[in-house]
């Protein structure tokens, strides 16, 4: 059952003395109660426009928007009133690259400033607090203020406060983005905790496709406002179509840097290939089965195993030197295996 359901939805910016801004187009999205759905792409896709349009902190200029079975928005225009708008938003936690603390209040009246609006008594109020420090591991921080606490804690205090109406859905927008590398898997794992224990939808906007590879069980790939590719995430990183999903997904990154300190110059009879494959499906060596099968040379010139969604991936770049009559036979062989193959030219372009 979808809990965000997102249909056609459109957002253009106007502005008096130049263009229309189409910051969103077009998007549909069904968001299952349960997923970690992650939404990715570069600066300016449209990632962060969209996903306020889910809570209409930014109001879609077309299409609509349904929450939790209820109308948001029908046609572009909203139909949900202001006070039940208000209500249903304290159902919808979101969280930030900026931690948007309150700095002159402690860790825990930070929290309880998020619940400000409900009927519980003091004890009611502190006991709930303690509770969400704890499971963010923050108990004994709760006196503590923001400046003291470093960019992990912070943010961790963030998604308490965020959880303490105790919503269904929680938006990510770039939440790990200003933080390093090991606070980010903390984050990360915190938050599949969150989805797994609280049964949280969890909607993750990010530029970092190794954020989504981490946790999150859908993705859809934007660009210029549009989505361009989605799916499972399984699916999309084994079976990547669209160019952009190519540059996020497989290694395509990592296989580009490798070619350019490699400036490799390929023969007459050499294609280059980028072979990405489940090592739950493909057990065996794939090159040491290519010259057993197909009877070609092959080198590999970059290789890599990652861990997607509980599943290990491998990746692999590799040249294979053969007539066309070989390179078809390769491909084939591949293809059967269940590998995904795409060939590149020397600069790590698809072909």
């Amino acid at each position: 059952m979808s809990i965000i359901q997102l249909d056609h939805v459109s957002v253009t910016f106007k502005r008096k003395k130049a263009a229309d801004v189409q910051a969103v187009q077009d998007v549909t999205l069904h968001i299952e109660k349960g997923d970690i759905y992650g939404i990715v792409g570069f600066s300016g896709a449209g990632k962060s426009t969209l996903v306020r349009t889910i809570n209409l902190l930014q109001k879609p200029t077309a299409g609509d928007v349904v929450v939790g079975g209820v109308d948001f928005v029908k046609d572009g225009k909203q139909v949900i009133s202001g006070k039940d708008l208000q209500a249903r938003r304290r159902k919808i936690g979101m969280i930030f690259q900026q931690f948007n603390l309150l700095n002159e209040t402690t860790v825990i009246e930070n929290i309880a400033f998020a619940l400000k609006h409900s009927d519980l008594s003091d004890d009611e109020l502190e006991e709930k607090c303690h509770k969400l420090l704890k499971l963010v591991d923050l108990e004994d921080k709760a006196n503590s203020y923001p400046a003291q606490l470093s960019g992990g804690q912070q943010q961790r205090v963030a998604i308490a406060r965020a959880l303490a109406n105790d919503p269904e859905i929680l938006l990510s927008d770039e939440a790990t983005s200003a933080l390093d590398p090991q606070t980010t898997i903390q984050i990360l794992d915190l938050l599949k905790k969150l989805n797994r224990e609280l049964g949280l939808t969890i909607v993750l906007i990010t530029h970092e496709m190794d954020a989504v590879k981490k946790i999150a069980n859908k993705v859809a790939v934007m660009e210029n406002g549009r989505v361009v590719e989605n799916g499972n995430l399984r699916d999309v990183f084994l079976a990547p179509k669209a160019e952009l999903t190519q540059k996020f997904v497989g290694g395509s990154l990592a296989v580009v840097d490798t070619l350019k300190s490699l400036n490799i110059s390929l023969a007459e009879n050499e294609a280059l290939y980028q072979l990405v494959y489940s090592l739950n499906n493909v057990a065996k060596s794939i090159i040491i089965e290519l010259y057993r099968e197909v009877g070609v040379e092959a080198s590999m010139l970059y290789g890599n195993v990652e861990v997607l969604a509980d599943e290990p991936v491998g990746t692999l770049l590799v040249t294979v030197k053969g007539d066309a009559d070989k390179q078809k036979a390769t491909l084939k062989f591949l293809n059967d295996e269940g590998v995904t193959v795409t060939e590149l030219d020397e600069r790590g372009n698809r072909l």
